[in-house]
């Protein structure tokens, strides 16, 4: 590591400290979010209790089709896509483009529900996409979690540029956080003191920051990127590049459309498609989309997981008419090349999929550990600050924080349950996330003692934490021994996670008081 010189290492400090005071608790919200996202699909299997259909788009789908077709205007059967939620129901969106109230053009049509063995239809709602659900209430908290992450639900694309700057202020953390490591190698290493609270907390920051360096760098980076590259990126270079044309420069990037041949013909045998997809790419079909339905240019791409270790999920195309295979088209661009392949890197580094599971599970470890550096890093900032009466009542707000925001989340998920039976999900769930977070912020306003405020907010996470379990189960009716039989093991394993932590936290709160840390000396309180 480059010396560096005095003055060099205050303004670094500088740098690093407000980065992280400015804007550190909405850093923590994005970065606990990103740390559960990576888990979206398991949360909302989970939140479902479970499916008995673990490939829904296996079988029967191309029967699907036509009857949900069958009451469709033909108006809207220019694109349709077909998705399904975590409970397995297959959903489909028959649409076309239009202008809307705001005059910008938006995908308009009708969204169709079935169910995955009946074929039955659910629901039938008409409209812009923005005012249709993407699936059914079964998936608004898993929807909800990734939303949080993304966007922090402020309007777009007001919300993108905030996670955005957010991804800058992080980068600026690691990166003086790098340059003020003299010993990166030992502090990897580094066994944190205990004869002063003060010293412990910054040695334990120093240890965690030291090992999630990389990761927080790699992090913000790409964070960074996907929040500006189409809410900032794309106007910005059609307005330079192409006099503010988007769909020249869409069209200059993609290549030109093929030509249009809007005689009728029928639709090759989908299930065949997708039979042959899936022997090409040997993994679940997670999204299947048709254009030109019904007509000779009609064209089959189908999307299928990546395989365990991969980098990138596979995208096959294929001819609408005769079921003949066109190839698999880049992500970006028209062919494929080294930004592709950059864009995938980034998007595999952002997500933690480059390794399966295994890479997923050590992202969510790692973002619970820069979860807890900004936290650390804001205790240890205003530790420094202790006597300033300002800085006290933002010590209380950083408390109710990184408190609340875990509280507020089990709050959401328990309205959600509750108000699963009901269909209301899409409302209460975020309404109890607001509720519980209100309450923290309002708990932390009327209790002054940091120490009761801190005792509090454990006992009710805890109790939170190893309620939902059991709140699931209450409204499911699904208890371990059906869901081995069904073999979602994912769900059992995520109960018991959530008892385990619920009743460590109980018991740190209630444990006898010769057992607890004992509280700082004065003399520690002033270092």
């Amino acid at each position: 590591m480059a010396i560096i010189s005095t003055e060099q290492t205050k303004r670094l400090f500088a740098i690093h400290g407000w980065s992280g005071a400015i804007l550190g608790l909405l850093l923590y919200v994005v970065v606990l979010t990103g740390a559960l996202a990576v888990f979206a699909a398991e949360i909302g299997n989970w939140a479902n209790s479970g499916s008995d259909h673990h490939d829904p788009l296996a079988r029967w789908v191309g029967v699907a089709t036509t009857k949900a077709a069958a009451d469709v205007p033909d108006e809207y059967k220019e694109e349709i896509s077909i998705s399904y939620d975590h409970s397995g129901d297959l959903w489909f969106f028959f649409h076309t483009h239009a202008k809307n109230a705001a005059g910008r053009l938006e995908d308009k049509g009708v969204m169709v529900a079935l169910d995955t063995d009946t074929h039955e239809v659910i629901s039938w709602q008409e409209g812009f996409r923005s005012e249709l659900p993407t699936a059914d209430a079964a998936d608004a908290l898993a929807r909800f979690f990734v939303d949080l992450h993304i966007t922090l639900h402020v309007p777009h694309p007001w919300g993108l540029y905030l996670t955005g700057l957010l991804g800058f202020v992080m980068l600026a953390a690691a990166i003086s956080g790098f340059l003020l490591h003299r010993h990166l190698i030992r502090d990897l290493f580094l066994a944190p003191r205990l004869s002063s609270r003060l010293l412990r907390a910054r040695d334990r920051h120093i240890l965690a920051g030291s090992w999630g360096l990389l990761f927080a760098i790699i992090l913000a980076f790409t964070g960074a990127f996907f929040s500006f590259a189409t809410s900032l990126g794309l106007p910005v270079v059609a307005a330079v590049a192409f006099g503010g044309d988007q769909a020249a420069m869409v069209e200059a990037v993609i290549g030109a459309p093929e030509a249009e041949d809007p005689r009728p013909e029928l639709l090759v045998s989908l299930d065949g498609v997708l039979r042959q997809s899936s022997a090409l790419a040997g993994t679940r079909t997670t999204f299947i989309s048709i254009e030109h339905f019904g007509r000779v240019d009609a064209r089959i791409s189908v999307f299928h997981e990546p395989v365990e270790g991969g980098f990138r999920p596979f995208h096959h195309l294929f001819d609408g008419t005769t079921g003949k295979f066109l190839g698999s088209p880049p992500t970006l661009g028209a062919v494929p090349s080294a930004g592709d392949t950059v864009f995938g890197v980034m998007s595999a580094l952002h997500f933690g999929t480059f390794a399966g599971f295994l890479s997923r599970m050590i992202w969510f470890g790692l973002g619970l550990a820069m979860a807890y550096v900004t936290v650390t890093g804001l205790q240890l900032w205003l530790k420094r600050r202790a006597d300033d009466l300002t800085w006290q009542r933002v010590g209380r707000l950083v408390l109710a924080t990184v408190y609340g925001l875990p509280i507020a989340i089990c709050g959401a998920t328990l309205a959600f349950f509750v108000s699963l039976p009901l269909q209301g999900t899409g409302f209460w769930t975020p309404t109890g996330f607001l509720a519980s977070s209100a309450a923290c912020l309002a708990t932390a306003w009327w209790i002054d003692d940091a120490d009761r405020l801190r005792r509090l907010c454990r006992m009710v996470l805890g109790g939170m934490l190893f309620a939902l379990p059991m709140v699931r189960f209450l409204i499911s009716g699904d208890g371990w021994i059906r869901l081995l039989s069904t073999q979602n093991t994912a769900v059992i394993v995520l109960d018991f996670s959530l008892l385990l932590a619920g009743a460590g936290l109980l018991y740190m709160t209630c444990r006898p008081a010769s057992e607890a840390p004992s509280a700082p000396r004065e003399s520690e309180a002033a270092e």
